[in-house]
């Protein structure tokens, strides 16, 4: 019979059981631990126990360690009570270490841990199995503290440690985020000549990967282990990805002889984990290769676990593929595995990444898990900013923020309300997100830090950005990049070549964003910088080992054509290494319009249109040119076009805010309450304006109408409404803020200029190049 349980054959065991004529408390106790090895039900170890009973036969430890088994592989604490109570009486539990310890690890496995505490308290004598069960038991609820204060008190009782005690305490050191106390551990196991056992160094490859100075920790751990398993590579690659060194992490997986469902899983969420501060290209390619490693598994037959899924998931949102996502939806709903709170968390931020924020909604409207609620909150929130609906992002998070289900308001939540405020140039919430960060202890994460630099930039509050940017305890390159962007929202190029001489001071290492920031700087300085943007262009790669993009060419092509350069423009266009891009020839065309070298506009708007065809600002831009040459047929025929195929120019739009509301206008707007007070307010205003020596510019009515229909067009711009409204509801002394989804037309600037002389007021417009500030007559941006 025992034979037979050894080799896993119950059925043949219990056959054997049943013929037998004679039987002992050694026969029953054999079978129920057979049973209870085996994965039986615990009603056939109990049944086995009551006919024991039946029959006269006393048990014996055996019997009671085989029940106990049965209780913990099934999770019944209601039975192991009650084995524990007829152990007391039968007096088996005070007088057998072996009985006391499967008590222990009852009560611990079934979630009892007080239980066990108190039952480990009153045992007379202890081994270093019953210290070893309940150190786990404190490990896996994340008690940690209270596991090395055990472990202490295990030392003073003289109990030498074993491997389960050590890859318990790794456990605790490496969750608990104490690399002081983990590398005690190791020092520990050297010195006890446990550092070579199997367990003990996974378990100290797994410490060193989360919290090693360097990868060399985990790969000198790995080399000395004389004995290695599918774990411990595993553990290698997971070290490897952790930091960030994913070819290499790849290179083990190719060189693994052994895998298993645990190592794709490392490797999928590697590739999650290195998508950050990488390209664009290069986190879609580690999405397509997490993808590509799920159809091994599928092919494989591996098993698919909640966190196989989440990491598919995660993959599939990094290659941001909306016909690939919609299949790995579909197998989702399949195997029924979209019943986890982190699985659905992950679907709904695929869903978000992938272009499909209408699903992503309808996923959230049937929510029913309370513990993931934020992330899937969080994720459709990211959705709104990433469809540009910032109002509706907003209301995302005001609603979040409101809620009584919900007080999780954490850095990633803050940092996304900042930068709203920031893209909606809302001034007095960004003001109150940055106290909540101050009051919730947020303001110490850097990035945190970072969002309320960059908001104070957008919403005009540049002293206020440099101020706190100046007392921020810690910055990094995020910060000086954030600072740059804001003193270039406000043009001024000169500072920012100051900042940049402060960085190169303190030896700040830049990036392309910061170079990209620079260049675009020397647009906008009191002097020609048209060879300063040359020269820092040439040394990117020389100096600072950064090999320029699209998005450098482009930069420079500006930077000459508003300096007049053109025919540098051309030549520089002609030696780059590549194609030039739409981005190259929308650079050249706006800074020939500032130039107004019609000659060169046309040629750009040729390349843009042969290379962005189904971009409507491009028709835009082509009907405007051609209406400006008054060749209003051909600007009638671009239209035509556009309505055809279906591509709708994106309307002009402006808002401001008042009583801690957005109030947005488009052109000729007549949907706001107070729309008569409005129209009212802007005709006083203009005649007021026109006393002073405004002049409407019908040049820019692109429509071939007449000449008072031309005029009638340009009064009621979203920019000149929402300006009255914020002049009709400001304060004494206050700065009426509007902000502007597109490039504000040269007739409003004019208007702006004599209604700040004619009101007193300053007024602040912040259009897709930047900001605007009229004082007395005069616009900061000197054009």
């Amino acid at each position: 019979m025992c034979g037979y349980i050894r080799a896993g054959r119950l059925i043949d065991a219990v056959e054997v059981f049943d013929r037998m004529t004679a039987r002992d408390a050694a026969s029953y106790s054999a079978l129920i631990s057979g049973h209870a090895r085996l994965g039986s039900p615990v009603s056939a170890a109990a049944a086995l126990f009551r006919s024991m009973r039946l029959a006269g036969l006393a048990p014996t430890e055996y019997t009671f360690v085989g029940l106990l088994t049965a209780c913990i592989r099934r999770g019944n604490p209601r039975l192991g009570t009650q084995v524990h109570a007829l152990a007391a009486k039968g007096r088996y539990y005070g007088g057998s270490l072996l009985v006391a310890n499967a008590l222990l690890g009852m009560y611990v496995k079934c979630g009892r841990l007080e239980d066990a505490l108190r039952m480990f308290d009153g045992m007379e004598e202890r081994d270093v199995s019953s210290w070893n069960t309940v150190l786990s038991g404190l490990v896996e609820l994340g008690r940690y503290e209270e596991a090395f204060e055990l472990f202490g008190d295990m030392r003073t009782a003289d109990v030498a440690v074993d491997r389960f005690s050590l890859s318990a305490l790794l456990t605790a050191a490496t969750e608990g985020f104490s690399l002081p106390l983990g590398a005690a551990v190791h020092a520990l196991s050297l010195k006890s000549g446990l550092e070579v056992d199997l367990s003990v160094g996974n378990a100290l490859i797994g410490f060193y990967a989360e919290h090693g100075d360097s990868v060399e920790d985990v790969v000198g751990v790995f080399q000395r282990m004389p004995v290695k398993d599918v774990i411990s590579w595993t553990g290698l690659l997971n070290g490897y990805m952790e930091f960030g060194l994913v070819d290499k992490a790849l290179g083990v997986f190719d060189r693994m002889p052994e895998r298993n469902f645990v190592t794709y899983n490392a490797v999928l969420t590697g590739f999650c984990q290195n998508r950050e501060g990488v390209r664009v290209s290069f986190a879609r390619k580690a999405g397509l290769q997490g993808l590509g490693l799920f159809r091994q598994m599928l092919e494989n037959g591996l098993e698919m676990s909640d966190v196989t899924m989440t990491g598919v998931l995660n993959a599939c949102a990094i290659a941001a593929d909306r016909k690939m996502s919609e299949q790995v939806h579909t197998f989702v709903i399949k195997c029924g595995c979209g019943s986890s709170p982190w699985i659905d968390a992950a679907l709904i931020d695929m869903c978000v990444k992938c272009g499909r924020s209408g699903d992503a909604r309808l996923l959230f409207e049937h929510w029913r898990h309370q513990e993931s609620f934020h992330i899937a909150w969080s994720s459709l929130l990211l959705s709104s900013v990433r469809d540009g609906e910032y109002e509706k992002a907003l209301s995302t998070f005001l609603q979040m923020f409101r809620s009584s289900d919900i007080q999780f308001i954490d850095a990633f939540l803050l940092t996304t309300a900042l930068g709203v405020c920031g893209a909606l140039g809302f001034t007095e919430l960004g003001k109150q997100m940055h106290v909540l960060a101050a009051k919730s202890g947020l303001l110490r994460a850097c990035g945190v830090g970072n969002a309320i630099v960059s908001m104070y930039g957008k919403c005009g509050q540049l002293e206020n950005a440099v101020t706190f940017f100046q007392r921020m305890p810690h910055r990094d390159l995020v910060s000086w990049n954030a600072l740059i962007t804001a003193h270039l929202l406000h043009r001024q190029g000169d500072e920012i070549w100051d900042i940049w001489s402060q960085m190169e001071r303190l030896a700040i290492e830049p990036d392309s964003v910061t170079f990209l920031l620079i260049i675009s700087a020397c647009s906008c300085t009191d002097s020609d910088s048209a060879d300063a943007s040359m020269e820092l262009f040439r040394c990117m790669s020389s100096k600072y080992n950064t090999e320029p993009a699209m998005e450098h060419f482009a930069a420079v092509v500006y930077v000459l054509g508003c300096w007049g350069h053109f025919d540098e423009a051309e030549q520089f266009i002609a030696s780059m290494p590549f194609k030039p891009g739409a981005l190259v020839w929308r650079s050249l065309l706006e800074s020939c319009s500032k130039q107004y070298n019609m000659t060169l506009r046309r040629r750009a708007m040729n390349h843009l249109l042969a290379l962005e065809p189904q971009d409507p600002s491009t028709y835009v831009l082509a009907s405007n040119l051609y209406s400006e040459s008054a060749k209003w047929h051909c600007s009638e025929n671009t239209r035509l076009e556009m309505r055809e195929k279906g591509i709708h120019k994106i309307p002009a739009r402006s808002w401001t805010f008042y009583d801690n509301a957005i109030h947005s206008f488009f052109a000729r707007d007549r949907s706001h309450p107070q729309s008569k007070d409005i129209y009212a307010g802007l005709d006083v205003l203009t005649l007021e304006c026109i006393k002073a020596g405004y002049e409407p510019d019908t040049t820019f009515v692109l429509h071939d109408v007449e000449e008072y229909q031309k005029r009638h067009f340009l009064m009621y711009h979203s920019a000149k409404l929402a300006a009255t409204y914020g002049l009709l509801m400001a304060g004494s002394g206050k700065i009426i803020r509007v902000v502007k989804n597109i490039r504000m037309c040269g007739d409003c600037h004019s208007f702006l200029e004599h209604a700040s002389a004619a009101t007193g007021k300053e007024i602040s417009v912040r259009d897709s190049n930047g900001f605007h500030v009229f004082r007395a007559g005069i616009c900061s941006c000197r054009e």
